[in-house]
């Protein structure tokens, strides 16, 4: 005796017996499909009623403590990772206030919703990688799921928002002094970089705000992105090399002295109260040394060595007009810079002609920009000590924690919106998204 769950898979292995037997030309792609259509549907039928059958307790009411009546069973369609189903569960109301609550609904993990944990899962990390609307047809074409674009934006939203609420309970912890769980382990040498990019906003989010706009104007704020990786070996050449899967990514649109706190608490999860050296890169603003003084006050500090080549470049091309000459120039300043001789770099480049007010008052920042930083730009010697010199590692983060998922064309974010994306993003990436979803889960 065929059960139902085999029945409807038997069912269609006939009907593609007919068709071979009537001569029809196969179509594999779509016996496939439709095989695992035929599985998931029967499967289905069978996870509804299992559910169906589990016993819930009598619930007690949430508003004034009295048992409640069950006034009857009442059905419900979900969408589970097999597909559409209905389940039935008991409906009770409290006979002292009239509170009503279905106890099933919240422990299978429904209450409110009519997707069940696996499918938000699945959405919110698909949904981490591109567009709602991508997500949603990723569903429906991979999976045999249909989840609305809207669908998709709530719940990946509301997991990523879920994400940060916990985000900002370990960094309340890390600040108090605790040391949360830490999930990857820390190596000899940890690693800090920082860095802000724009996210495109809704004119909502930009009202007052000022910008690089002809007007004054703004179209994005601000995030702020960090990375934390360690290093605890070099290659055959001395090169330092980067820990494999050790890079985890933090952020949000928010001040420098949150975005601080932020850093620090990241930097406790990772181990940074049991690495043996730490190390911040920057690319010379000084809201990220304010940061570093405050939070890691005894790491090394480097400018990254690009960003200080780009500094230079600028002087020479606003001060020498011949392409040659630049080169030379070029040449001989990029090499005091590499040897960290910041005293002989910034003679060099002040001995450079400039034609106007405009341009010497361009030079003395650049001047004051390296005169800041010496003590960040010693590079033979961070070398030396088998140090990377370079920022990239940031520089990557924020186009692919940022710019390939919320700066794509037509996206304007709102704040909530773009900083529950961010964690989300920043979860998947790091590799602690399975952690996150049972941290939140288990809340």
């Amino acid at each position: 005796m065929l059960g139902e769950y085999e029945l409807e898979i038997y069912r269609f292995a006939e009907t593609v017996r007919e068709m071979t037997a009537n001569g029809n030309v196969l179509d594999m792609r779509e016996i496939e499909e439709g095989f695992r259509k035929a599985a998931l549907s029967g499967a289905s039928v069978i996870f509804s009623r299992l559910l169906s059958d589990i016993p819930e307790n009598i619930p007690v009411c949430p508003k004034c403590g009295s048992a409640m009546r069950c006034l009857g069973k009442r059905k419900k369609n979900i969408t589970s990772l097999l597909g559409e189903g209905e389940i039935t569960r008991g409906y009770y109301e409290c006979e002292t206030c009239h509170e009503h609550s279905t106890p099933k609904d919240e422990l299978l993990g429904i209450e409110g919703t009519s997707f069940t944990p696996g499918v938000r899962r699945a959405a919110a990390k698909l949904a981490s990688c591109d567009s709602f609307e991508s997500c949603s047809t990723g569903l429906l074409e991979l999976c045999g799921l249909f989840v609305s674009s809207k669908d998709t934006e709530r719940i990946a939203e509301s997991i990523g928002e879920r994400i940060e609420n916990s985000n900002a309970q370990r960094i309340k912890t890390a600040m108090e002094g605790n040391t949360p769980a830490v999930p990857v382990k820390p190596g000899e040498r940890m690693y800090i970089e920082f860095d802000g990019t724009g996210v495109p906003m809704t004119k909502r989010e930009l009202n007052g705000r000022r910008g690089k706009q002809e007007d004054g104007s703004s179209k994005t704020r601000e995030a702020k992105v960090g990375c934390i990786f360690t290093q605890s070996s070099a290659d055959a050449e001395g090169n330092p090399v980067r820990d494999k899967g050790s890079a985890t990514y933090f952020g949000a649109i928010e001040s420098a002295e949150t975005f601080g706190a932020r850093l620090y608490g990241e930097a406790v999860r990772r181990g940074v109260n049991t690495s043996k050296e730490v190390v911040v890169i920057g690319d010379g603003a000084k809201w990220i040394w304010n940061l570093a003084a405050i939070h890691f006050p005894n790491a090394i500090e480097i400018v990254d060595m690009f960003h200080a080549k780009e500094h230079v470049w600028d002087i020479i091309k606003q001060t020498v007009p011949d392409e040659q000459t630049r080169q030379l120039h070029k040449k001989d300043c990029y090499e005091l810079l590499e040897k960290g001789d910041i005293c002989s770099l910034t003679a060099r480049l002040e001995s450079l002609p400039s034609a106007s007010d405009e341009q010497n008052k361009a030079i003395s920042r650049e001047i004051g920009y390296f005169s800041e930083n010496v003590a960040r730009m010693q590079y033979a010697k961070f070398k030396e000590a088998g140090l990377f010199v370079g920022s990239g590692v940031i520089e990557a983060a924020c186009k692919n924690v940022i710019g390939k998922r919320l700066k794509q064309s037509g996206m304007h974010w709102s704040l909530r919106g773009a900083n529950s994306i961010i964690a989300l993003r920043c979860s998947v990436l790091s590799g602690f998204f399975d952690f996150d979803i049972e941290t939140i889960s288990a809340a």
